[in-house]
C-alpha cells in the first residue's frame, strides 16, 4: 500500500538513514552522539511509504522571505532522497503532487531549493531564478582598505539582536532575503553563530563604525588548497556603502594570515569596485537555485509595479500540481496599488508557471525570456507595457536548506 503523508517522530530515523545513503554522510544510529544541536522539527518532513517502509523523504522548511519589499511565505525545500533499490519508482513526484497543493491552501507564496538536476525539478515547475558570483582577488589588493572602525567577534550562545538589525536592514529590498527571526525560538541565529572558531576555522565578527553604529557582519572560514590560506567568505551582509567597506577593511588586516580573498557574493555587487587593480579579480557566474511560484495571484498582486497606471494580461499554462495556477490573469495597477482578476480578455502574453517564477521574481527581463530556450514565453501584443512590468530586481538567496 503506497502512502504520502508527514512524517511521524518515530519515523524520523528511517529519514536520516535514507539520507546518510542519499548524500554519504555517516551516523551512529546506536548511540545519541551525533544527535544535531537545532533538531528540525518532525513536521517539517515528507515521507513517501510503500508497504508501512519510508522509500523517499523531504523537508519543507517554513520560511518568510522578501520579495518586492513584502513578507511572504516560502517554503524551503531540501533533504530529498530515495532509496537506491526505490529510484525510478515516482515517489518523489508523488510527494511534490502532495505537497505543493497544500501549500498553496496554506498560503505560501513561492517555494525555492538547490538542485542536484536542474532539469529534474523543471517537471515541477521550478526554473533557475538566483546566481552567484564566485570571485577570488588576492588579500594584498586590499591594502587600500585600511582596518577602521571597530571589529567585535561574536560566538556561540551570544546576543544575536545586532546581527540581526543589520541583516534585516541588508534584505529589505532583496528578493529571496529570509528573516532570520521569524521562528519564535531564535533558531536561526542560533545555528548561524553555533561553530566553535577554535575547533571549526569559522569566525563571525559584527562591524560597528566610528559612531558605534551596527553596519555590518563577516562570517568567514580558513580553507587549505595547497600552499594557499583562503579566506572563504560564508556570509557578508551590510546596511549600506560604508557598512560594505567597513567590513572588506578586515581582508586587509588579515592578510598576513590569509593570501586568498573567496566568496559567492550576490551578483549585484561588482567586485571591480572593491579594489584598484580590476585585473586582479577572478569571478564567475553560479546558476543554481531554482523558485517556483506556488500561488500565481498572490505573487502578480504583491509584485512591484511600474510607475504609471497600466495594464496587462497573462495567460498562464503547464502548471501541472496546481490547477489554481492555470488560466487568465487581468493585472490593473495605479498609484493605489494593484489589482488582480480572472478573466476571459485575450491575453497579451503566454508563459509556463516555470517561465513565471523567473520573471516574477526579478531574474530576467522580458527580452530576455524570450531568447531563451528552457522556457516558453509568447507575447501577444502591449509589449510596451510588458517590458515595463518584467524588469530585473537585486536578489540574493540568504538561507540554505
Amino acid at each position: 500500500m503506497l502512502e504520502i503523508r508527514r512524517i511521524k517522530a518515530e519515523e524520523l530515523e528511517q529519514c536520516r538513514k535514507i539520507w546518510t545513503v542519499v548524500y554519504n554522510e555517516r551516523h551512529d544510529f546506536r548511540s545519541q552522539k551525533d544527535k544535531k544541536t537545532f533538531e528540525d522539527p518532525v513536521e517539517w518532513r515528507w515521507g513517501a511509504f510503500e508497504d508501512g517502509k519510508m522509500q523517499s523523504c523531504m523537508n519543507e522548511i517554513p520560511y518568510l522571505m522578501r520579495f518586492d519589499y513584502h513578507d511572504v511565505k516560502m517554503s524551503g525545500i531540501g533533504g530529498v532522497g530515495t532509496l537506491p533499490e526505490a529510484r525510478r519508482g515516482g515517489y518523489i513526484r508523488l510527494i511534490f503532487e502532495k505537497f505543493l497543493p497544500k501549500a498553496y491552501e496554506n498560503g505560501v507564496v513561492f517555494s525555492n531549493l538547490t538542485p542536484f538536476s536542474h532539469a529534474f525539478y523543471r517537471k515541477f515547475g521550478y526554473e533557475l531564478a538566483c546566481a552567484r558570483n564566485e570571485i577570488t582577488i588576492p588579500t594584498r589588493e586590499f591594502a587600500e582598505l585600511k582596518l577602521r572602525g571597530e571589529f567585535t567577534q561574536i560566538f556561540p550562545g551570544d546576543d544575536t539582536r545586532e546581527l540581526s538589525l543589520v541583516h534585516n536592514a541588508y534584505i529589505e529590498p532583496l528578493n529571496h532575503g529570509i528573516r532570520r527571526d521569524y521562528w519564535t525560538d531564535d533558531r536561526a541565529w542560533q545555528v548561524f553563530i553555533n561553530e566553535d572558531p577554535y575547533s571549526t576555522g569559522t569566525f563571525l565578527y559584527l562591524w560597528r563604525n566610528d559612531g558605534g553604529e551596527p553596519k555590518s557582519y563577516l562570517k568567514y572560514q580558513h580553507e587549505k588548497a595547497g600552499q594557499e590560506n583562503i579566506m572563504r567568505v560564508k556570509e557578508l551582509a551590510f546596511v549600506d556603502r560604508e557598512g560594505l567597506y567597513g567590513a572588506l577593511s578586515m581582508v586587509n588586516g588579515l592578510s598576513s594570515q590569509y593570501n586568498i580573498f573567496k566568496w559567492a557574493a550576490p551578483i549585484f555587487l561588482d567586485p571591480t569596485d572593491f579594489i584598484t587593480n580590476i585585473w586582479a579579480v577572478d569571478q564567475h557566474i553560479i546558476p543554481r537555485d531554482m523558485t517556483r511560484i506556488v500561488n500565481v495571484k498572490t505573487a502578480l498582486s504583491l509584485m512591484r509595479r511600474p510607475d504609471g497606471e497600466g495594464r496587462y494580461t497573462l495567460e498562464v499554462t503547464e502548471d501541472k500540481q496546481i490547477k489554481a495556477n492555470n488560466g487568465r490573469f487581468l493585472v490593473e495597477y495605479d498609484a493605489s496599488g494593484v489589482h488582480v482578476s480572472e478573466t476571459t480578455r485575450e491575453p497579451d502574453m503566454r508563459c509556463t508557471v516555470a517561465a513565471l517564477s523567473q520573471l516574477v521574481m526579478g531574474y530576467r527581463t522580458l527580452e530576455n525570456a524570450l531568447l531563451t530556450k528552457q522556457t516558453d514565453v509568447e507575447v501577444v501584443g502591449n509589449r510596451r507595457t510588458l517590458d515595463k512590468v518584467w524588469t530585473l530586481r537585486p536578489q540574493h538567496i540568504t538561507e540554505y536548506f
